[in-house]
């Protein structure tokens, strides 16, 4: 299993949130998140170097201005989901505007007695 690096996480993983998650949920991740890098946190003592550091935490700021702001996150997650392969090729909701019509039934009365007619007739065995 491959270990991202913190510039390949998007960041819902870099503040290990999920998608859904509230701003309550958002914030208090993101606070736990500056408490680990901060400069006396004993989880990078001598593990990274004082510019990873501050890259890291550069990198948690932007995620959790991103995530804050609903218009903002909004634009975020259209934007990685697009990047994600086949999701041009799912349709998650109807687009179209325009009046679905599937059939139109000359004898709409001849069409529900045959449908009345094979749901109670009873059945050959």
């Amino acid at each position: 299993m491959k270990i991202k690096n913190v510039e390949e996480m998007d960041y819902y993983e870099l503040l290990n949130v999920r998608r859904s998650a509230s701003l309550q949920e958002v914030e208090r991740a993101y606070h736990l998140c500056k408490a680990t890098y901060q400069k006396d946190s004993i989880a990078h003592y001598s593990l990274i170097s004082e510019e990873e550091r501050k890259a890291i935490l550069d990198r948690i700021d932007e995620a959790y201005d991103t995530l804050r702001d609903s218009h903002r996150r909004k634009l975020y997650d259209l934007k990685m989901f697009e990047s994600k392969e086949g999701y041009k090729e799912k349709a998650f909701f109807r687009r179209s505007t325009e009046k679905l019509v599937i059939e139109d039934t000359a004898d709409k009365v001849s069409f529900w007695r045959k449908l009345i007619y094979r749901l109670l007739s009873p059945r050959k065995r």
